[in-house]
């Protein structure tokens, strides 16, 4: 088990746009661990933000910091990053917006190559952590010799723990993993985290509440049940968490910046009926008069600004709806006491009063129940994420046995999860599949087929995982070869899952590479279609479900957990590892011999 660090820091990398600045946000907690203190007890302090970032006049206080770099025009070169990087410059090309492009399946108007934005995100990450490093330089004696651990949000539309895998990869190759002593983890969704520092107020066990994160990029919202407070939080999902893609309010890519950012926190204050904003990019006093330019800014309209914010408000409510929809299904006798916003389209005055009117004082919430609910906002909603990061990973390294445990004992899957087996064929479930014919004995198997192991909204124990017990036939002399697992993963409600992995919404996540041992076998005697002598092993294959990560385990005979099954490797496989062809047309991966090697069941 890995030492526990002296140092943990969330970060929170958010998505900068021309209508609500969302950027990265940094808070430290420092602990005594292990007789190293830095704090004053023997219990982890409060979350505390690191609110001073270089810029092109010196030192700008914040407690976020801009999402973007600069690149030299002629060589490509980087040359500013976060506040240093200005608008107008025609020596500099400005590149920002490009969190959500990092994902392969992401695709907005801009056309972004995730390539090129995973450079600037690499980018980005690596001058971030150099400034990380020179404010423990300057602020902590000795911060060399301890352990820190990042713990990084992960936006809760990233549901691909493959993509995810990568992205991490990214992270600590920017620096954040570049001696034994740091680490870095893939911690919680911004929605589960933004839930953490929502709860630190004086909520009540029984209270339902759903959190309604709301960002520059992506909604996300989380229901949840209180089931303890104080000193020790405990926190219960009714449902997998779930997010949208939401665009930045429509008028991003017009180019504006400044005031918008300001008019974004504050409308529909001040009341007018226009408002003039500085446009990205365009310096001095230029008027175009047909653009509604003048003295380089651009005239806005009062009703265009609101009716930008009311699309993404239907947004915001078809979410927010959806959820009411499962509380009443699928919990009859329970009901929601609140609606909290966090992020930094959550901050938004006008934002809380729409949804205070919608669902607490207009009576159209879907609730008809007669339970009063208030919708709230959290203290500071643009540092939610990064305290909620930090809190939960403090209470469970807490020395104190009565506070310390997971916040969230257990969880809902977000997505369904398989494995790739062979399975006899059954006329009476598979008349409609496809079958072969094995030579050995002529019985009739389908092969790649999915066996279901874990489906969305499935109830989850962090510490026990999910276990499936399966069985391979291996040939004499072979025992002792390398052997295969493939997981696939889907998106589509549990009702709509494919029976194949052919089948469309059927997506590679992992490759797990594997060796059994003599212990988990038994060797078998010639059969009448088999001449020659081969193993069967049986085995227990235990998937282990992280806030937003995979791990995977053999258990041996008798649920045998063996030293020697400790060299399991995982291929994490995105689109771009996979041979070209749609997931939903029967991708080359599928079809290896490896990838049905696993029965269930037999003849």
């Amino acid at each position: 088990m890995a030492p526990a660090p002296d140092i943990v820091v969330g970060i929170d990398i958010g998505q900068t746009c021309s209508v609500c600045c969302f950027t990265e946000i940094l808070t430290l907690v420092d602990g005594c661990i292990q007789g190293v203190s830095y704090s004053l007890g023997p219990d982890w302090s409060e979350p505390r933000s690191l609110n001073r970032w270089p810029c092109r006049d010196g030192t700008e206080k914040a407690d976020k910091v801009a999402t973007r770099v600069g690149y030299d025009r002629r060589s490509g070169n980087l040359v500013h990053w976060g506040f240093e990087t200005v608008f107008g410059d025609p020596e500099v090309i400005v590149r920002e917006q490009f969190k959500l492009n990092v994902d392969q399946e992401y695709e907005d108007d801009r056309c972004i190559h995730y390539r090129d934005a995973r450079r600037w995100y690499t980018d980005y990450l690596r001058c971030l952590h150099r400034e990380i490093q020179n404010f423990f330089d300057s602020s902590v004696p000795r911060w060399r010799e301890r352990r820190i651990e990042y713990n990084f949000s992960t936006p809760t539309t990233w549901n691909n723990p493959a993509m995810i895998a990568s992205i991490e990869g990214l992270i600590k190759a920017a620096g954040f993993a570049d001696t034994s002593k740091h680490t870095v983890r893939m911690s919680l969704t911004e929605a589960e985290a933004a839930a953490i520092e929502a709860s630190s107020t004086q909520y009540r066990p029984g209270d339902i509440f759903l959190i309604c994160d709301a960002g520059g990029g992506t909604t996300d919202v989380n229901l949840l049940e209180v089931k303890a407070v104080g000193r020790k939080l405990e926190l219960e999902p009714l449902d997998h968490v779930e997010g949208v893609s939401i665009d930045p309010l429509s008028l991003a890519e017009e180019m504006l910046r400044g005031k918008f950012e300001t008019l974004k926190h504050s409308f529909p204050n001040p009341v007018a009926d226009e408002f003039w904003l500085d446009v990205k990019g365009l310096s001095g006093d230029q008027t175009f008069s047909v653009a509604g330019i003048a003295n380089s800014k651009m005239y806005i309209n009062r009703q265009i600004l609101k009716d930008a914010f009311d699309r993404q408000l239907d947004k915001v409510f078809e979410l927010i709806d959806s959820r009411f929809a499962i509380l009443i299904h699928e919990f009859p006798g329970k009901h929601m006491s609140h609606i909290i916003l966090s992020g930094g389209l959550g901050s938004s005055p006008y934002l809380f009063e729409q949804v205070k009117l919608r669902y607490q004082t207009g009576g159209t919430s879907p609730d008809r129940s007669s339970t009063p609910l208030t919708v709230m906002r959290v203290l500071e909603p643009q540092l939610a994420v990064v305290r909620g990061l930090v809190r939960e990973r403090t209470q469970q390294l807490s020395v104190d046995m009565s506070t310390s445990g997971d916040v969230f004992a257990i969880r809902r899957s977000r997505n369904s999860y398989g494995v790739i087996v062979r399975v006899p064929y059954d006329e009476s479930k598979h008349s409609r599949l496809p079958w072969i014919t094995d030579p050995k004995d002529q019985s009739r198997w389908i092969e790649n087929f999915v066996d279901w192991f874990i489906r969305q909204g499935q109830v989850i124990k962090p510490d026990e995982g999910v276990q499936r017990a399966y069985s391979a036939t291996i040939p004499a002399g072979a025992q002792h070869s390398l052997r295969h697992v493939h997981i696939v993963m889907s998106t589509l409600p549990s009702h709509q899952l494919p029976t194949l992995a052919s089948q469309h919404g059927c997506k590679t996540v992992a490759l797990v590479h594997y060796r059994l041992t003599e212990n988990d076998m038994k060797l078998k005697g010639r059969q009448l279609w088999f001449r020659k002598k081969f193993w069967k092993a049986d085995f227990t294959f235990v998937t282990k479900f992280g806030p937003a990560d995979l791990k995977f385990q053999i258990l041996g005979r008798q649920g045998v957990l063996s030293s020697d099954h400790d060299q399991i490797e995982v291929a994490f496989m995105e689109a771009s590892n996979l041979k070209v062809g749609d997931n939903s047309a029967a991708p080359s991966v599928y079809q290896s011999s490896a990838a049905s090697e696993l029965s269930m069941g037999s003849k």
